[in-house]
């Protein structure tokens, strides 16, 4: 069962990438699990990094989206480690 107080969190850490709001259905509480697999079939590691670090926040492990935090901080952008580094000074999981 998903932690509601880090459920809200999620959220409102995802509006920092509105590009991934269409992976999560916030008024049900949810990720989209088939769209999140075609996407993670689809995409390079460059440009799922972010993605990669948001599904594994959400499923609280690496396992879902094979994430490597030393390989996808090497590809984001400042706005992502930005993203990331808010969420070490406090992190939590869903």
């Amino acid at each position: 069962m998903f932690n509601h107080e880090n459920e809200k969190r999620f959220f409102k850490m995802l509006d920092l990438a509105p590009e991934l709001k269409r992976f999560w259905d916030e008024k049900e509480g949810s990720m989209k699990p088939k769209s999140v697999t075609s996407e993670l079939k689809m995409a390079d590691k460059k440009e799922s990094a972010l993605f990669r670090f948001f599904i594994s926040v959400w499923m609280g492990n690496s396992d879902y989206a094979d994430f490597d935090f030393i390989e996808c901080v090497k590809l984001m952008d400042d706005r992502e480690i930005k993203i990331v580094r808010k969420w070490l000074v406090d992190p939590f999981f869903c």
